[in-house]
């Protein structure tokens, strides 16, 4: 048994992987150079103040934490906090999912709270950010409601009537097959893992009411958000072609990105670059043109493709120092408990 589970986490982190070279090969692998050369055009000293939101958007959590394990009737100091969260966004970025397990192991080892117990806090904060990203998604609906209904329109006016008669064929097709197996499907193991994760919302949601300290807890989650929404909306400056963008044009892209970094792949590497492009297209930020007052001679400049990759890049500049930083700390700190 405990075999085939290895075996299903390494097909896991191998379909992760390959999703991942797929994306980025669809956009680095025809014309590498030319993203190279956009980077020129890049304005990197909005980066800096980008770099700042997401770090303390890190120490955020990092406090937040403590106001959950405190809950469960255990302490934990600040910089430890901090630090283990650090650590886990770290080790995000290279396997998908595992930040969580590298989280709470990483605290236990200086603080002795239970593994189990601190998984615990983890589904709390998953609760919270499925509320925060359904609030931000309604939100971007109804200030970004044109921006949606005309890239629809565009899109129904680029495509067949072949197309939209497999897409529909093929909705009606799903439909019929989910109502003449409904009984089978209820007995598979992915709709007891959909169930699961429902029950294990329902229990997120009791454990909120524990929380002695809920005014610090939800500072600190508004806090998060508003830290994620900053980091992108800082970097609209970085390219002139996007620096004209709002406030909801931020939100919009802040939920897109979200569900980017949902999919399982390394540090959301292919998929939030291509949820991000997907909602700057809807934004109608050009997909590739060669401007005229770029004196550089560009192959091909594509602000909606070279936009995501900052970001990316800025979040994960942000996980490496912070997460080594936190590796650093753990270790001192665990030296030093040895030794006392």
């Amino acid at each position: 048994m405990k075999e085939g589970k290895n075996n299903k986490h390494i097909l896991k982190i191998i379909f992760s992987l390959a999703f991942m070279l797929i994306i980025i090969y669809y956009f680095l692998g025809k014309n590498p150079d030319s993203v190279l050369r956009d980077l020129q055009l890049v304005e990197y000293k909005f980066l800096i103040l980008s770099f700042i939101f997401g770090a303390w958007a890190y120490i955020n959590r990092g406090l937040r934490w403590i106001v959950l394990i405190d809950a469960l009737g255990y302490k934990s100091s600040k910089l430890n906090s901090v630090a283990a969260v650090s650590v886990g966004y770290f080790t995000n970025l290279f396997i998908p999912r595992a930040g969580e397990i590298s989280r709470c192991t990483a605290l236990n080892q200086v603080e002795k709270v239970p593994v189990d117990k601190l998984f615990g806090t983890i589904l709390i904060e998953r609760v919270i950010d499925l509320i925060m990203l359904i609030f931000i998604m309604l939100i971007s609906v109804l200030l970004k409601f044109g921006e949606i209904i005309n890239a629809r329109d565009e899109y129904l006016k680029q495509s067949t009537s072949y197309t939209k008669f497999i897409i529909l064929g093929s909705l009606l097709f799903i439909g019929i097959l989910i109502y003449l197996f409904q009984d089978k499907i209820k007995k598979a193991p992915f709709y007891s893992k959909v169930k699961q994760f429902i029950e294990g919302l329902k229990e997120g949601f009791k454990s909120i009411k524990k929380i002695k300290n809920k005014s610090s807890f939800w500072l600190h989650t508004l806090s998060i958000w508003t830290m994620y929404f900053l980091m992108t909306y800082i970097c609209f400056q970085c390219l002139e072609d996007t620096s004209h963008l709002t406030i909801s044009d931020g939100l919009f892209l802040l939920f897109l990105g979200g569900i980017g970094m949902a999919i399982p792949t390394p540090g959301g590497i292919g998929s939030y670059h291509l949820m991000v492009m997907i909602g700057l297209v809807a934004l109608q930020i050009p997909n590739g043109f060669i401007p005229e007052d770029v004196s550089v001679p560009y192959n091909k400049y594509n602000p909606a493709m070279l936009f995501p990759i900052i970001i990316w890049f800025a979040q994960s500049f942000v996980s490496i120092i912070m997460g080594s930083a936190g590796l650093l700390i753990l270790f001192m700190n665990k030296k030093q408990k040895i030794n006392a």
